[in-house]
């Protein structure tokens, strides 16, 4: 009788220490803050600088958690305004780049090229204007009052080396 007691304890014993619960450990998600930063929708233009014909071109929009990423906007040849509704932030900050892509065909044969730059420094947000140079030589300048033309617009429409590009 009392091996059997013993062989019953036992055994409720294994049992009892196979049920025990494992303590689960929970794995946060680590997620960033969203920060709410206010835009303007702008037009966007391009200038060639001694480059020849762009035949068409886009940029991206700046996604603010990252260096790049947005929806691409962009128009025909150099010359023009596009009405594109480009969401640009009203404030500048360090670090802004865009990915900007163009095609200059070459003997009638499409050449896309493709180059990630800076926002040059703005103080007020208004038309995005790319500046294209030789060598593949890119600057994205935001102008609130001044188109290309004007000797007040930051970069000359007449400069032929671009200006430093900003951090």
């Amino acid at each position: 009788m009392m091996i059997k007691r013993l062989t019953l304890l036992i055994g409720m014993a294994v049992l009892a220490a196979c049920t025990a619960t494992v303590p689960i450990v929970e794995t946060k998600k680590e997620t960033k803050p969203y920060v709410y930063i206010p835009e303007e929708y702008v037009s966007i233009s391009c200038v060639t600088h001694g480059t020849g014909y762009i035949h068409s071109f886009a940029i991206e929009e700046p996604v603010h958690s990252g260096p790049i990423g947005g929806r691409m906007a962009g128009g025909a040849s150099c010359g023009g305004i596009i009405a594109a509704g480009y969401a640009l932030p009203k404030t500048w900050f360090p670090g802004m780049k865009v990915k900007v892509r163009w095609n200059r065909p070459i003997k009638g044969v499409d050449s896309w090229h493709e180059k990630t730059t800076n926002i040059m420094r703005y103080g007020e947000a208004g038309t995005i204007t790319v500046h294209f140079f030789s060598n593949d030589q890119v600057r994205v300048v935001s102008s609130a009052r001044y188109a290309p033309e004007s000797p007040k617009h930051p970069i000359p429409e007449d400069a032929l080396i671009p200006p430093p590009e900003e951090q």
